[in-house]
């Protein structure tokens, strides 16, 4: 059965490549203000404001103990559009918006130009945050 191409969004992090539905972001803000937190882990970078609601942004570089802590030189973010919680990770770069046919979407990931870009796990985020701050 045929489907319409699905829209992807194809970005970085570091050197990292990720790709993300479209339809699970809410917005992509651009140089915006963080307000720092106190006492929380060093990968959470603070609060940023969308919309008047507070967001926890995370530096998912700094999450997995990447080898490589050089700091993300521009203030991008992606704001997800999840019911249960309010959440936005910090991009390198956005790369393209991708119409994957079909055939291009596997279980990890979306084909771009020979390679397989890993979706991006917002789940896991969400898993380490709370079990790092104590709700689980």
């Amino acid at each position: 059965m045929y489907r319409e191409p699905e829209t992807f969004l194809i970005f970085s992090i570091l050197d990292s490549h990720y790709s993300l539905r479209t339809r699970d972001i809410q917005e992509i803000m651009q140089e915006t203000k963080v307000h720092d937190l106190p006492f929380v882990p060093d990968y959470i970078e603070g609060l940023v404001n969308c919309r008047g609601k507070p967001y926890t942004a995370v530096n998912f570089a700094l999450m997995k103990k990447e080898a490589d802590t050089r700091p993300i030189a521009q203030q991008t973010y992606l704001v997800f559009k999840r019911e249960d919680e309010q959440l936005c990770i910090h991009i390198s770069n956005i790369d393209l918006f991708y119409e994957a046919e079909e055939d291009d979407v596997t279980e990890r990931g979306v084909k771009f130009k020979n390679r397989e870009i890993p979706f991006f796990d917002t789940n896991s985020v969400i898993a380490k945050l709370r079990k790092d701050l104590g709700y689980e």
